[in-house]
């Protein structure tokens, strides 16, 4: 299950459009619903240390990131994801 998770948050570092405005050590927490088949349906942030370039730019990359991967048994499967995004 972890490194599902782990390559959720890849996908979305990799979609991820750096905005100036980044510093090192950003950090924010993702609220992410999504559909069986791995596509986002909402995206929200949460604590974040970015100001908001940033926020936008996580949110847009959450979206371009979908359908994210999907878990390796199929039960394992949850609709409301909490993701701690740490791009450094």
């Amino acid at each position: 299950l972890a490194n599902w998770e782990s390559q959720i948050t890849a996908r979305i570092q990799r979609a991820w459009l750096r905005p100036p405005s980044a510093r090192q050590g950003t950090e924010c927490v993702l609220y992410v619903t999504q559909v069986p088949g791995g596509e986002v349906t909402s995206v929200r942030i949460g604590t974040c240390n970015g100001d908001q370039a940033v926020r936008e730019s996580i949110e847009a990359a959450a979206y371009r990131a979908s359908p994210l991967p999907p878990p390796p048994d199929p039960t394992l499967f949850e609709r409301n994801l909490v993701i701690t995004f740490k791009p450094d």
